[in-house]
């Protein structure tokens, strides 16, 4: 592992230390600048931000690439490019979309699982177990979602998401 001195930052990659170390020199130039930005605004919370928020609902992001990404979800296919399956019919207005729907053409042993540290929890996307670890995480340790409207606290936004239909009125 490569650690960082200064913070308590640790990769198992030399390369992303280097990019890191960015954060401590003043008026640095580099081909990273923006990915350095980007992770920054990892350390900020939502109120701390400038919120990218979609026109058509409610959706807000402190990232302007995933505003860009979401509001593929307003359009209609025949407005954006569609990235196409070559095994079947299936299409999709993301790439990343295609990507993972591609997994289930493949045989079983093709699959590389992601496991738990702490369980016996496994899965074939890094995502889910980056999502999946909160479960063994203090809620002290993460950025929790809050609701407004009463002392729910969630450590997953979906999760709060979920619990703010119960305050919507039935008409």
């Amino acid at each position: 592992m490569y650690e960082c001195e200064t913070r308590k930052y640790k990769t198992k990659h030399k390369g992303n230390l280097k990019i890191h170390s960015l954060v401590h020199k003043e008026n640095s130039k580099t081909k990273h600048k923006g990915s350095l930005k980007k992770h920054l605004l990892v350390h900020k919370t939502n109120s701390e931000l400038e919120m990218y928020e979609c026109e058509t609902c409610k959706y807000k992001t402190k990232y302007k690439g995933n505003l860009k990404q979401h509001n593929l979800v307003h359009k209609e296919n025949s407005e954006v490019k569609m990235y196409e399956c070559d095994t079947c019919d299936f299409k999709a207005k993301r790439k990343g979309h295609l990507q993972q729907h591609l997994l289930v053409h493949r045989d079983n042993y093709e699959w590389k699982m992601y496991g738990c540290e702490t369980c016996k929890y496994k899965t074939k996307h890094k995502g889910n177990l980056k999502i999946h670890s909160l479960v063994h995480k203090e809620n002290s340790e993460v950025e929790m979602y809050e609701c407004e409207m009463c002392h729910f606290k969630a450590k997953r936004k979906g999760h709060l998401t979920q619990h703010l239909l119960v305050h919507r009125k039935k008409f």
